[in-house]
């Protein structure tokens, strides 16, 4: 592209302005301010051209408050668009490209996305790579990710190389495709994953609530609120965590009510109660995946992107907890329309009882 000269200065194009932004924007989220002082131009001049740039589809906006705007590339291969270190990155992206290739050299088919994943997690962890290994929704990741279906504009757009170990990446690649026991189903890869982490138990028993409630069953009531119960005792309580324990805690108080209601017993009120009951749990489960996904994240973000980071994870998390209390609160509120049944309960589970009943009342 040719620059437009204007007296003894050289103006840069609107063309070369955009290629500018998008290359800065390799290596991560950046507010309109930062692009300003990167590319030496006014705010109002960068602000236009990173709209014209998201309505082409080339980046998007992911946060915004009163003047602070930040963007990133909408091809960044890097969950929630966050700002992973470039070497961190390039090997993140490489070890999931060999895993695409070999994958299908020795399986003569494609992989899905759930498999390639869970490959890399065993392939960085059980060679000590330098690779992050993330808690995300449905289990550990890494922070990267590629589409196994157009992998290789990606690694062309962020000039992936071979590494100095990628040989020895390649055969550790082989030896868990050959031994590792990988199906390409979706399902079976997380049931896998959560049976070989000790750190995975509570993965295993949200998977069970989601797999229970989808069955039509009499019988699922006493193991749900078992599961529900469990599941309590492996959320942090540490100050991060509070709020969703909080939560979590009034969670499973209201699902002892509701289950105990005669309302409950009826099958036109039961399938609905249920849905409900999902749906907040959903939110729930979201909202502390989420805040695993950013504290495992941390040790990878390098200072400079520290304040962006706590942007992204600010806009993230209210959104969920926003979720949390309407859901949580329409479920509460069936302490005043439902009636609690009459039945005999042994010892431990009419203490259980009592003291949640005792909480809803103090409400």
């Amino acid at each position: 592209m040719m620059a437009v000269k204007k007296g003894k200065q050289t103006r840069k194009t609107s063309g070369q302005i955009k290629e500018e932004i998008l290359s800065h924007l390799k290596k991560g989220p950046l507010s309109t301010k930062r692009l300003s002082d990167l590319l030496k131009s006014n705010w109002s001049t960068i602000n236009a051209h990173l709209e014209e740039l998201e309505r082409e589809g080339n980046v998007r906006e992911i946060y915004s408050r009163e003047n602070l705007k930040v963007y990133v590339r909408s091809d960044y291969p890097v969950f929630y668009g966050l700002p992973l270190d470039d070497k961190k990155l390039k090997d993140s992206l490489f070890l999931l490209s060999r895993i695409i290739e070999k994958w299908r050299e020795k399986k003569k088919q494609a992989i899905n996305k759930t498999t390639m994943q869970k490959i890399a997690v065993n392939v960085a962890r059980n060679n000590s790579l330098d690779i992050p290994v993330v808690r995300f929704h449905y289990g550990k990741v890494l922070t990267a990710y590629l589409e196994p279906g157009k992998y290789q504009e990606t690694m062309r757009t962020y000039e992936i190389k071979e590494p100095p170990n990628s040989e020895f990446i390649e055969k550790a690649v082989e030896k868990e495709i050959e031994e590792g026991g990988h199906s390409n189903l979706a399902w079976m890869e997380k049931k896998n994953q959560y049976k070989a982490h000790e750190d995975m138990k509570i993965f295993d028993l949200s998977d069970r609530v989601f797999y229970i409630i989808s069955k039509d069953r009499d019988d699922r009531t006493n193991e749900l609120l078992n599961i529900f119960s469990n599941i309590l005792l492996f959320i942090p309580t540490s100050e991060r965590y509070s709020y969703l324990f909080e939560k979590y805690h009034e969670f499973v108080r209201a699902v002892y009510f509701i289950f105990n209601s005669k309302e409950f017993e009826k099958k036109e009120y039961k399938k609905g109660l249920l849905n409900e009951i999902l749906d907040t749990f959903s939110s729930i489960w979201q909202a502390l995946t989420t805040e695993f996904f950013f504290e495992d994240i941390e040790p990878a973000i390098s200072k400079e992107f520290e304040e962006i980071v706590d942007y992204i994870k600010d806009s993230k998390t209210k959104t969920y907890y926003f979720e949390i209390d309407n859901k949580l609160n329409n479920l509460l509120d069936y302490k005043t329309s439902l009636t609690i049944k009459e039945t005999k309960l042994d010892e431990t589970e009419e203490k259980m009882l009592n003291i949640l009943l005792e909480g809803a009342d103090e409400e």
